[in-house]
């Protein structure tokens, strides 16, 4: 009968067991590793996608306001509207003229854009027809919904940003606030106002100096650009 020897001998139930433990070891960090590459991946992806969506709508907000047009229109009740209307409340509400070059008919047209805050969103409003009548059909794009808040400032001469504009503006939406607001109005917002009320003067109304634009996003933070006019 031939003998086995010691080296000739298969492996032992604790040495399978160990080489068992060592590569599954091996493959879980391999795993985890891999996983936290995907998830550092798709996380970087989502952020460069959300700020590529902010820099657009900070894009689009900066061609819009840089060709402000000087021309008052009427609105769809046939009452005359500044060239822009600046309000900040709960949320920035702004109407202006801007001019719009048509690639179809390659020329420059004058268009009415408004931003609104609708179903919890913003929303930009486009009307091809700056003299509106009743039922003036208007396009219509969203903003992205992770935009928390768009705040829009309004400079002038003297280099004071102002929430509303024309500035007399605050007061005719100040009629039945609080004494408080009341006492903010100054002489200045009263001569404004003036103008705002009168149809002969309403085109002499000056354009601001620049805005400025801040933007709230929801996972990226603060978003803030000045545009000069």
């Amino acid at each position: 009968m031939v003998k086995l020897n010691k080296a000739s001998k298969g492996f032992t139930l604790i040495e399978v067991l160990v080489s068992t433990l060592i590569v599954g070891f091996i493959f879980s960090v391999i795993f985890y590793s891999v996983s936290s590459l995907n998830l550092n991946l798709s996380f970087t992806k989502m952020r460069n996608d959300n700020q590529h969506v902010v820099l657009k709508s900070l894009s689009v907000i900066e061609q819009d306001l840089s060709s402000i047009f000087n021309r008052p229109v009427r609105d769809g009740l046939g009452e005359y509207e500044t060239a822009l209307i600046l309000k900040n409340n709960d949320h920035t509400e702004v109407l202006f003229t801007r001019s719009l070059y048509d690639d179809v008919n390659e020329n420059t047209k004058l268009v009415r854009i408004e931003y609104t805050f609708d179903d919890d969103r913003y929303e930009r409003r486009l009307w091809n027809v700056i003299d509106r009548v009743q039922g003036s059909k208007y396009q219509k794009h969203y903003f992205d919904r992770q935009i928390n808040k768009i705040r829009i400032l309004a400079s002038d001469d003297k280099g004071r940003w102002q929430e509303y504009w024309p500035m007399g503006l605050r007061v005719n939406l100040s009629n039945g606030s609080s004494e408080k607001e009341n006492r903010n109005i100054s002489r200045d917002d009263i001569l404004q106002y003036q103008l705002l009320t009168t149809t002969s003067s309403i085109a002499k109304i000056n354009l601001p100096t620049a805005f400025k634009v801040i933007i709230e996003h929801e996972e990226l933070g603060r978003f803030e650009r000045v545009i000069l006019l």
